[in-house]
């Protein structure tokens, strides 16, 4: 089994489907499909079933998986690291990170990473779903951003920053001016309990804000109405600002948002403690990262720090 082997066959077994494979391997549909029918004749036995349109690994695909996927991580960190190695400043980063963040954070810096390393090309894996999981499952990334309030323990990581957790609401909202000064919040804060009637704007529990969302109500033993369940970090907090709701939100991605289109809104603090997201950049551990992944780590970590003495509250 060779490198090229291995990837054409995870890619297959990830997407199960010859076409999508194809496109993610940028070669044609039929040469992939004889590719496979060739291996699987040189095997003596077939990797996968195929059912429907869908290919599926049989057992013993199954386990030719397991170990592609071991050559293709490996492979993957000899080629980055006989790049860095030899040529410096030229590479591929492949980042995984929510939209929302990409926008708020890695849009800002990416002028200034590309002015120290213009041969590195950067591919953004945008999702507006949890993904962590990209980390550990898609030997391909390099690094993951997204936002915690417990760390991983089967990834390595560098933590970016810290922020608070907030509650956006229209400033027309009468309980906006119910927030008052609390010690040890950043914000003018607010009963949660006070909002037992309102209508909240909500992201999916397996999303972080969406998680610590669930908590809060339980903390107040609140079952408030949900008015929308989305994905969208960005919807959730402009249907708020726009006063349809309440929503929760990281306050970098609500500070984002405000300066780029301003609003009457408001942002408070809430909780009977604050509720901290941290920032972080996870990688599979023992990867290695080249010098220009590294030089990204520092120019986001300088940004996010710079950014937040100067837009946010003390």
């Amino acid at each position: 089994m060779d490198l090229k082997e291995a990837r054409y066959i995870l890619a297959i077994s990830r997407n199960k489907s010859i076409s999508k494979a194809a496109e993610t391997l940028f070669i044609s549909q039929p040469s992939l499909s004889k590719y496979l029918k060739n291996l699987e004749q040189q095997l003596g036995t077939r990797l996968f079933d195929r059912v429907g349109s869908g290919y599926y690994p049989t057992y013993i695909g199954e386990r030719y998986i397991h170990y592609a996927e071991k050559i293709v991580e490996y492979g993957m960190e000899w080629n980055i690291e006989f790049d860095d190695i030899m040529h410096h400043n030229h590479g591929r980063l492949n980042i995984a990170l929510p939209i929302m963040l990409g926008n708020s954070l890695i849009d800002p810096t990416l002028m200034r990473f590309h002015r120290l390393y213009p041969n590195v090309t950067v591919n953004m894996m945008e999702e507006v779903n949890f993904v962590a999981e990209h980390t550990l499952t898609d030997h391909t990334v390099d690094l993951t951003f997204y936002n915690v309030h417990e760390f991983p323990t089967d990834l390595d990581y560098q933590i970016i920053g810290k922020e608070e957790m907030i509650l956006v609401l229209s400033a027309e909202n009468p309980l906006a001016k119910k927030a008052i000064k609390k010690e040890g919040f950043q914000y003018p804060w607010i009963d949660l309990s006070l909002l037992s009637g309102e209508s909240f704007i909500l992201l999916y529990p397996d999303q972080n804000t969406g998680g610590i969302a669930l908590k809060l109500f339980e903390e107040y033993e609140m079952e408030p109405e949900i008015l929308l369940h989305t994905r969208n970090s960005e919807m959730s907090i402009r249907l708020a600002m726009e006063g349809l709701g309440a929503a929760f939100a990281p306050e970098s991605y609500y500070h984002y948002l405000r300066n780029r289109e301003p609003s009457s809104s408001v942002c408070l603090s809430v909780g009977k403690t604050r509720n901290d997201n941290t920032l972080i950049a996870a990688y599979q551990k023992n990867r290695y990262l080249p010098k220009y992944a590294k030089a990204f780590l520092d120019i986001l970590t300088e940004y996010y720090e710079t950014e937040h003495a100067a837009c946010f509250p003390n």
